[in-house]
């Protein structure tokens, strides 16, 4: 696997998500921020009419709040030419009172529905504040994204190693940890997603140790290989895409 030497080029500058099944949850605050995503693939040649279709909708119904709403294009991998729709963050309860029937549904039945060939995955990610940090609110136009297999049972590793990550970002001062859990698994190797964003391809060609020297710096000498070898333990698989973000 590759995940080694990438770890150690760029990692872990994003968000993560977690599944409930068979990972050990964290006792739940009384707020948390929560994305749901829906998977829409637009009809061929008519990729233009959908986007705008769809800004069209989010100007209109998702505009701010919990109910604020994005769109991101996959441009990697075996999903690559889906769209990503995502609304929040927000909670449970404020799905109650999502647009739902009337006006709002309408506008998507004659907009944007004939847009689309097909719907695909609908998922809820769930942020874990414990496991995340960010030291900048800058927006980028690619992400990286991580899926990952994380071993039944062996969420408290992954928990154990991303708590040092974590804490080797704060003592760097540079970059963006976001944790978030994955509620309705599926089975299909989602357990946790890593997203990394950067702000164009150049970036991707830069040498970077990312974090390696500060981890050893509070952990020791040869704590970052010994974490790279759990982390090849604790995880099954992991399939990699890039997305670019908030298409208009």
């Amino acid at each position: 696997m590759k995940i080694k030497n990438i770890f150690m080029a760029s990692m872990l500058v994003g968000a993560f998500l977690v599944t409930s099944f068979g990972i050990a949850q964290e006792k739940e605050s009384k707020t948390y921020g929560m994305l749901n995503l829906e998977y829409m693939m637009p009809k061929i040649g008519m990729e233009k009419a959908f986007v705008k279709a769809i800004t069209e909708h989010n100007n209109l119904y998702h505009k701010a709040g919990p109910y604020e709403a994005h769109l991101d294009n996959i441009l990697t991998g075996e999903e690559s030419g889906w769209y990503v729709w995502y609304m929040g963050p927000n909670m449970y309860s404020d799905l109650d009172n999502s647009p739902g029937e009337g006006a709002h549904s309408e506008h998507w039945t004659k907009n944007v529905t004939p847009t689309v060939a097909k719907y695909g995955r609908s998922e809820f990610w769930k942020y874990n504040e414990k496991l995340s940090y960010s030291s900048n609110n800058e927006s980028n136009k690619y992400e990286t994204i991580w899926m990952l297999d994380i071993k039944r049972g062996d969420y408290y590793r992954f928990k154990a190693f991303m708590t040092k990550v974590k804490e080797a970002f704060e003592k760097k001062g540079e970059g963006n940890v976001h944790i978030y859990e994955n509620e309705f698994n599926e089975g299909n190797g989602r357990d946790v997603v890593i997203v990394w964003p950067f702000k164009n391809w150049a970036e991707l060609d830069k040498e970077d140790e990312g974090i390696k020297k500060t981890y050893e710096e509070i952990n020791g000498n040869g704590s970052w290989d010994n974490g790279m070898d759990e982390w090849e333990e604790f995880t099954e698989s992991m399939t990699s895409q890039v997305w670019e973000t908030d298409i208009k």
